[in-house]
């Protein structure tokens, strides 16, 4: 592996991948993958498609040396599957780790000794030059090059697979019983997120494809106040309200041409509007940047935007002259796009993917003066959680498994046996936000992928996480694992619970304080109470297992939780009479957890049957809550079953239940249309995609019009049509 140094001993190539592909023999080839670096006191880690001997590190097959080629005493650590090695207790230096040919299970003639070259550091380095950006986007190039080379020829192109998810000590407060209209459901106390509506308790705001816009609910009688118009290109996907300000988040498509051939680039806008007038909105200003959004945050007066971007880095095998750092936009700086200073560029050690995360931190406070703050980390994300303190983001890594014979000389085979097919571990990393201070804070590798948001926490300095370990259509002698890990202030590990729920997966998380609470599932939905109050002693104290499974779980007070998720039945395939379950109706649950030993399920209703369906299941976002009359509420498409297969459709629009620890579950609004004669599917234009409240009215929001109740009986007032 070719290295480059500049003056002052910096590493200027940090490789962010480490590929090493021997030719397969028999449809077979040996990949290795790691990154090049790592952070003092976290395991470096090497995933291999072919397994490794048991007793290879014992038999001191694999070792490492330091920069002099002198060998070092590691921690080396054979994971469970015998494709994962994991190298621990080096200190800060240049290291290489030797695996001998005799290390690997199953050799074919092809199969050689492995080195590879890794730093452990202290600190994360900056990028210094553009060459170093180019050096490392050469090597995950000839990476790619590679990995397409077969003792046959050229394979396949094998795409990445990539997963995004957007997805708390309690729920948001802002609808409580002080509250005088709705706010969104934000995962973390006063940390606001954005969605496709929001209100000031004057005026709603919405989103409609590229418009947003303003109904007047200041009267009984609604009336559009006015509308923003983005260009075609350009369509609003988050809002938030600041003061008077309204901002929206904008995916917005910018065509470019450059040497031949043309290419676009995906941006992410932030446009603020003063809306002291709704009637008459005023651009302030515009802010973009690179990439499409991961996340939107608020805090206090700082609003924080991170965004995904993969540059065209492929077209460095045709020229050299390619433009790799990510495009920021400020409309107080300029009209032009430009890409961000080199010196704003950081590579996040344990980085193996070719994108960036790009992250702006923007004053609200004094907003039309204050200069930006973006900077970029070469090193994908996926889920995001934000605390007052800090703003975790991950990154999945997928291994490359074999799942053929190992005497198959099939090429589907072959390219199978490469594909990252499944999760192995996942890297968090952490920033230390203040004000528009981000700052890179540490990183750890954790067992497993995570489900959304709300598997992450934080509480007293401590980060919780909670993961599925393994593929639950696996095979049936590796099934999955559940694990919760407590990580200190520096991700460094103080305590855990392994082994939960064999062979199920997390269905939804929840923290609250120094309790964590999970459901797993695969035949029956077991809720899990974890006691974290000695994060170096987690331990579980008690288990519900009832029919069904929750996607989301809400805090109703200290002692109660609600569920809502799908209740579920057992069948019997007609063709191979083979026992399975399937899901039916949305079902609602009210959790007594006051006694942790003994979790029970005090009360639920179910929604429908089979093919019910609502947003609120994988959006918590679309959660409506009004805790001065305990009212919980969400849009819904309601279905039944027909027959053993077919469905038939009911009706749309949403309900609101009356929810207490005293009185259960009590249906307080349907809003529900029934189908008409003849109708079989629902409606676009006119499902209810939210609800919210001003005063004692209720609204509901679609594409098609705004229309508002009396919140005690649930009577229509009136209605406006937005589209």
């Amino acid at each position: 592996m070719k290295r480059r140094i500049f003056a002052g001993g910096i590493l200027v190539v940090t490789i962010a991948i480490i590929s090493s592909v021997v030719f397969f023999f028999f449809g077979q080839k040996l990949e290795v993958m790691s990154a090049s670096t790592v952070m003092v006191k976290q395991p470096y880690h090497v995933h291999f498609s072919k397994a490794v001997a048991e007793n290879s590190i014992k038999d001191r097959a694999i070792f490492v040396t330091n920069s002099d080629g002198d060998r070092v005493n590691a921690t080396i650590t054979l994971q469970e599957n015998q494709q994962s090695l994991t190298v621990e207790d080096l200190k800060p230096g240049q290291y290489v780790l030797h695996i001998e040919e005799k290390a690997f299970e199953k050799k074919s003639l092809n199969t050689k000794k492995q080195v590879i070259e890794f730093k452990v550091i202290e600190e994360i380095e900056k990028i210094s030059s553009v060459q170093d950006l180019q050096d490392y986007f050469h090597t995950i190039l000839n990476r790619e090059s590679k990995n397409q080379d077969l003792s046959t020829g050229a394979t396949e192109e094998i795409e990445e697979v990539a997963t995004f998810n957007e997805a708390s000590d309690k729920a948001s407060s802002g609808a409580g019983a002080g509250s005088t209209h709705s706010t969104t459901n934000n995962q973390v106390d006063d940390i606001e997120e954005g969605d496709i509506v929001a209100t000031d308790g004057k005026f709603i705001y919405s989103i409609l494809d590229n418009q947003v816009v303003i109904t007047d609910a200041t009267k009984p009688n609604l009336k559009i106040a006015s509308k923003i118009t983005l260009d075609s290109n350009s369509y609003p996907t988050q809002l938030m309200v600041h003061n008077d300000i309204l901002i929206v988040i904008t995916d917005q498509y910018i065509e470019t041409k450059k040497d031949g051939y043309v290419s676009g680039i995906s941006m992410t806008k932030a446009s603020f509007y003063n809306v002291k007038d709704a009637a008459k909105p005023k651009l302030i200003r515009e802010i973009g940047q690179d990439g499409y959004v991961n996340g939107v945050r608020k805090y206090d007066n700082t609003l924080y935007i991170v965004t995904n971007k993969t540059p065209d880095y492929w077209l460095l095998a045709e020229q050299s002259d390619v433009e790799l750092r990510p495009y920021i936009y400020d409309s107080a700086e300029g009209e032009e796009l430009e890409p961000m200073e080199i010196e704003k560029l950081t590579i996040l050690p344990g980085s193996s993917e070719p994108n960036y995360t790009v992250i702006t931190a923007i004053d609200l406070a004094n907003f039309e003066n204050e200069k930006i703050e973006t900077k970029g980390f070469l090193g994908g994300s996926s889920a995001l959680y934000m605390s007052k303190e800090a703003l975790y983001l991950t990154a999945v890594n997928y291994l490359p498994i074999t799942t053929f014979e190992e005497n198959s000389s099939s090429k589907i085979a072959s390219d199978m046996a490469i594909m990252p097919a499944l999760a192995s571990d996942t890297e968090i990393y952490k920033f230390s936000i203040d004000g528009t201070d981000v700052e890179f804070k540490a990183t750890t590798s954790i067992k497993g992928s995570i489900l959304n948001q709300f598997s992450m926490d934080e509480h007293d300095g401590y980060f919780r996480v909670a993961t599925t370990e393994g593929n639950i259509f696996g095979d049936a002698d590796e099934p999955t694992k559940n694990h919760l890990f407590i990580y200190n202030e520096n991700l460094e590990k103080v305590g855990e619970v392994t082994d939960l729920a064999k062979g199920e997966k997390i269905y939804s998380a929840r923290f609250m304080g120094d309790k964590a609470y999970i459901v797993t599932f695969k035949q029956v939905d077991p809720l899990f109470v974890i006691d974290l109050q000695n994060p170096k002693k987690p331990e579980v104290l008690g288990e519900l297992k009832i029919p069904g499974f929750s996607n989301y779980l809400h805090p109703l007070d200290e002692n109660h939780l609600i569920g809502i998720g799908y209740d579920t039945e057992n069948r019997v395939d007609g063709v191979s009479k083979e026992p399975f379950t399937t899901t039916t109706g949305i079902k609602v649950s009210l959790f007594d957890i006051t006694d942790y030993a003994n979790p029970k399920e005090q009360d639920s209703v179910v929604i429908g049957g089979r093919g019910t369906h609502s947003e609120v299941e994988y959006n918590h976002k679309a959660l409506f809550r009004n805790e001065k009359n305990n009212y919980y509420g969400f849009p819904v498409i309601v279905y039944e079953g027909k027959g053993e297969y077919d469905v038939e459709y009911k009706g749309s629009g949403a309900v609101v239940y009356e929810i207490t620890a005293e009185n259960g579950i009590k249906l307080k609004g349907d809003l529900v249309k029934p189908a008409e004669d003849g109708e079989e599917y629902e409606d676009w234009e006119s499902l209810v995609s939210r609800l919210m409240y001003i005063n004692d009215t209720l609204y509901t929001v679609s594409r098609e019009e705004v229309k508002s109740y009396n919140l005690d009986t649930f009577k229509e007032i009136s209605s406006v049509k937005i589209n």
